[in-house]
């Protein structure tokens, strides 16, 4: 009977004693994520259009599709320039094109269907604004040099030949057209290359 009490003594001090977990150590990949602090997120776009616009007073008209935040480090958005602001909205797939009394903000997929300004002579634009250009190429024909040129612009920018005029035309920021327009100048060299003929055709009315 002894015996039999001392087990439900013993039964009874396992079950109040307190358990203690014991689990190996986290793994640095199993550790949980710390969370981002908020100023991680960035500044929303429309934020540093608002203040640049609140400075200058120029008028902005925004395209639906331009949102997201961008990271400014070093920089307040009060503080921006229009050519920072171009060369922000350029690292996010966007830019800005003046006309109409406004500045107009779009993905720059769309840039080429838009009035951009024409390099005419030394005319100077901002780094990242988008410009048209007519390139003439005066020893070798202009439209050899398409394929090479080509692959080193970025999708939205436009390079064309014309056969007539043996000269190319370009769309794309103004510090890219004056890179391309230096390897032109690397590249056209030997004689003098003339174009065949163009003559344009008119039609005339039917006689019987």
């Amino acid at each position: 009977m002894k015996r039999l009490a001392l087990v439900f003594l013993a039964i009874a001090l396992c079950s109040a004693a307190p358990i203690t977990a014991v689990s190996a150590p986290l793994q640095e990949d199993e550790r949980p994520a710390v969370a981002a602090a908020p100023e991680d997120a960035g500044v929303p776009i429309h934020t540093v259009i608002r203040a640049f616009a609140k400075k200058t007073g120029k008028k902005f008209l925004i395209d639906s599709k331009i949102h997201g935040n961008v990271q400014l480090i070093g920089e307040e958005a009060g503080n921006v320039t229009y050519g920072e602001l171009l060369a922000i909205l350029q690292a996010q797939g966007f830019t800005a094109v003046e006309g109409g009394g406004f500045v107009r903000v779009i993905p720059d997929a769309i840039v080429r269907q838009s009035a951009l300004p024409l390099v005419v002579g030394t005319a100077t634009y901002l780094d990242a604004q988008y410009v048209a250009a007519v390139i003439p190429v005066r020893k070798v024909p202009a439209a050899t040099l398409v394929p090479i040129l080509r692959p080193l612009l970025p999708q939205q920018a436009h390079l064309a030949a014309s056969i007539c005029s043996n000269a190319l035309l370009m769309v794309d920021t103004f510090a890219n057209i004056r890179r391309i327009e230096s390897l032109i100048a690397a590249l056209d060299t030997g004689d003098p290359y003339k174009a065949d003929r163009c003559e344009s055709t008119t039609a005339h009315p039917r006689t019987e």
